[in-house]
This record gives C-alpha cells, structure tokens and sequence, in this order.
C-alpha cells in the first residue's frame, strides 16, 4: 500500500550554492610559509654553530647567513660556513635536490616575504573572502618550501 501526498513537500530553506573561499591558496600559502620559516630557524639552531644559544627570527637567521653577524675568529665571507651548513640540513631533512651554498638564502628571502605578504592580504581580507589578489612567487621556490613545511 502506498501513500500519496496531497501537496508536495517543502523547505523552510532557501536553496543556496556553496560559496568557494577564494582565499585559501592564500591561507595555504601562508601555512606553508610559516611552517618552512619555523622549520628553517630550527635546522639554524640545530647546527650549533650560532654563537647566540638560539635564534628566534627569520632576520637573525639572514645575518647569520649573508655575514653580518659579529663573530670574531671568522675571516673572509662569514656567511658561506652557515649557508653551506643550512642547505645540507635542508638536503638531508627534506630530500631537496639543487639547494646549495648559493641560493640557499633564495629560499630563505622567499620564505620570509611570502609570510609577509600571505599575512598582509589576509589582515586585509577580514570582511571578505570571496576575492583574492595574486601572490607572486615562483613555482619552484613554492614547491621547496612546500617540502620544507612538509605541506602536499
């Protein structure tokens, strides 16, 4: 036996499409971005060859890494031991092909400004998230840092 209604059923609920948040290769890039600078500030404090006992932002680890430190005994380009040191952290931990001595601070630049402008545009963003603005960054640099931060 089967019942048949009188009138056909209907919602309390508007149908709505779902909105797509524009904003979350944004968020993902700043995750990343994040996430590679805390893993780069911990491969520096790891080398125990720092002369503080730990550093704690990503502009002490470039001094570090462009020379600019104050480390007496050091002649020549100060910077080169750690840039050396910090791509063969970052070849052995992550298994990153073609970081070396030269273009290690490439990718630390590139972290440091991806966080910063992840983090602008998405103070700006509060009220909406159904437009975005480009982020500019390379690709290959993304992609290293994904493997940093062990992000995809």
């Amino acid at each position: 036996m089967a019942y048949d209604l009188i009138r056909p059923a209907v919602s309390l609920y508007r149908e709505t499409t779902p909105k797509i948040d524009m904003m979350a290769p944004v968020t993902t890039m700043n995750r990343i971005a994040q996430v590679a600078c805390e893993r780069i500030i911990l491969m520096m404090n790891n080398t125990e060859l720092v002369k503080e006992r730990r550093l704690s932002s990503m502009d002490q680890v470039l001094s570090y890494l462009t020379g600019k430190h104050d480390d007496v005994g050091l002649s020549g380009d100060r910077g080169d031991l750690y840039r050396r040191k910090l791509a063969e952290q970052i070849f052995l931990a992550f298994a990153v092909d073609g970081i070396d001595h030269n273009n290690v601070t490439v990718i630390v630049e590139s972290a440091i400004l991806l966080e910063r402008e992840t983090r602008r545009i998405l103070m700006g963003s509060a009220n909406s998230r159904f437009s975005a603005p480009g982020v500019n960054i390379d690709e290959q640099v993304l992609n290293i840092l994904a493997r940093i931060a062990e992000i995809f």
